[in-house]
């Protein structure tokens, strides 16, 4: 059908149409022209006054809205955080304090998991192994051994072989590395797997 048919605000609705659909697959753009066309042909005449072709426009609706409605409708994405990966990240950030069985169940719950990359997986396997229950490990050698010995009644006590400034320094840095590292890695993890 040949627009030179159509009243002028009909042929000038069916250009809307056209240009906003240029999103949609071609066949369904001629399609869907096609069924408007041939209704407005049959419900407004071309010698209709312009408030009678008004009237059906209006009750058709925008042209836009109506390529909206034939879009595909975007499916959103999926939180791929179920319990397994929830359980996967607390077990590999607590489980070390299960005797370092919790931590393996967690490493086990991360590689069967499919929310993460072999990358993510290293790196939940490899920073920080055991977890924070890895800092109580740590803390048993960082402690240095001070002898004080008594002088005479009166005198103070003499202290030898207390730790250096800079070990103090150092027990601090692998401190922070131990509760740090691995609280991070939990946290990439969890975003991760969104």
């Amino acid at each position: 059908m040949s627009t030179d048919t159509l009243h002028p605000l009909a042929a000038e609705y069916l250009n809307r149409l056209r240009r906003a659909g240029r999103g949609l697959p071609r066949g369904r753009l001629k399609e869907l022209i096609a069924e408007i066309e041939g209704h407005l042909s049959e419900a407004i005449s071309p010698e209709s006054s312009d408030a009678e072709a008004l009237t059906v426009l209006d009750r058709l609706g925008e042209p836009e809205e109506i390529i909206e409605a034939e879009q595909p409708q975007a499916v959103a994405p999926r939180d791929r955080r179920g319990t397994h990966e929830w359980a996967a990240i607390v077990l590999l950030l607590f489980g070390g304090f299960f005797f370092g069985f919790g931590w393996l169940v967690g490493v086990i719950l991360l590689w069967s998991s499919r929310a993460w990359t072999t990358s993510d997986k290293w790196i939940g396997t490899l920073i920080i192994p055991g977890g924070l229950a890895t800092l109580l490990i740590a803390l048993l050698p960082l402690g240095s051994s001070e002898t004080c010995t008594g002088g005479p009644p009166g005198a103070p006590e003499r202290c030898t072989g207390g730790p250096s400034t800079g070990h103090d320094i150092l027990s601090i840095v692998i401190i922070a590395i131990l509760v740090l590292a691995p609280i991070f890695t939990a946290v990439y993890l969890a975003r991760r797997a969104e």
